[in-house]
């Protein structure tokens, strides 16, 4: 051990020592997959931590956060901090609310607890979304466009005798959500042109994870558990890179096309870069104390294509991103 000793404390070489013994009496315990997968978080979360503190002397100045950004309603227009907190589900604050429609019977025709009575809907099917401002504070949501505007008092959602629960599908999973009441109702319905239109808080009990297949040991919990979701489309924080959006621009400009802000990608984490998608190739990014692992790219919908303050939709970016950002180019 000793030529970990340099960069190693007394106490992290114990601790290791300890995560190593655990590990293998863990892999002994075949029947235990539980255990084997806790072990194997621990030793991986522990490891990239030590990198982080190894290589924390070499300052990036090339790399900072140029923005922050949460969206408290799914869909809706971002708020922008000057900085924030993490928690388990994301950047607090970020898309605790979303807005669903009802689902036809045909599709949640199973018993009463298994199936989604709604579903969601985003700026894909209701570009008008873009143009609603979301205001949430400790105790109220406050949405509003240039005409109308509705308050939603939090306490009214956190007590059991007036709170309604539904069912709510997200692409292929269906969580459990808090209807934020028909006021809220009203006025979605001035604007989104579904059935049944809501709008809901995502519940506190709901547990919603990350698809497996992309998280790493190192992005498990201490316990081994998946990170939560919450009600975005598939993982709790979206990063973005200037230098990237400055490419695509040079592109659209050469295309005799307006270049667009970054406002388009809906990113919570803007950082500041010098090279055109490297990200591509990142693993983990450290902001302060706070290690982020990049577990996939996001592949970009047609909500990219729709103006984030008019709500007026176009064929860019995605006519030109197709051109050099395909998968398989």
């Amino acid at each position: 051990m000793s030529a970990l000793s340099s960069w190693l404390s007394d106490h992290d070489i114990l601790h290791l020592k300890t995560l190593f013994i655990g590990l293998f009496l863990a892999l002994l315990i075949d029947s235990n997959a539980k255990i084997r997968r806790m072990i194997v978080s621990i030793v991986a979360r522990r490891k990239i931590r030590h990198l982080a503190r190894e290589h924390a002397v070499d300052k990036d100045t090339t790399r900072t956060v140029a923005g922050l950004c949460i969206y408290p309603c799914k869909s809706m227009r971002a708020t922008l901090l000057s900085e924030c907190k993490i928690d388990a589900r994301g950047l607090v604050g970020d898309r605790r609310f979303m807005v669903v429609c009802e689902n036809p019977p045909s599709v949640h025709g199973l018993p009463q607890g298994q199936g989604a009575t709604h579903r969601f809907v985003t700026q894909r099917q209701c570009p008008a979304l873009a143009t609603i401002n979301a205001t949430l504070d400790e105790s109220t949501l406050r949405l509003s466009t240039d005409t109308v505007s509705v308050v939603i008092r939090l306490s009214a959602l956190k007590s059991p005798e007036k709170s309604t629960l539904l069912r709510a599908r997200i692409w292929d999973d269906i969580v459990e959500v808090v209807d934020a009441g028909v006021e809220a109702a009203a006025f979605l319905q001035s604007i989104v042109d579904l059935p049944g239109v809501r709008l809901v808080r995502a519940s506190d009990t709901d547990a919603r994870a990350a698809n497996e297949q992309y998280v790493p040991p190192e992005g498990r919990t201490w316990t081994g558990g998946l990170p939560l979701a919450g009600l975005t489309d598939g993982f709790p924080i979206l990063v973005s890179c200037t230098a990237s959006l400055e490419e695509l621009n040079r592109r659209l400009l050469q295309k005799k096309e307006k270049p667009i802000p970054m406002s388009r990608f809906r990113p919570n984490i803007i950082i500041q870069t010098a090279v055109p998608f490297e990200e591509d190739h990142w693993k983990a990014i450290q902001i302060d104390d706070t290690i982020l692992h990049l577990v996939k790219g996001c592949p970009r919908c047609k909500q990219s294509c729709t103006d984030q303050i008019s709500g007026k939709v176009s064929n860019e970016p995605l006519a030109t991103l197709s051109d050099f950002r395909a998968l398989g180019r």
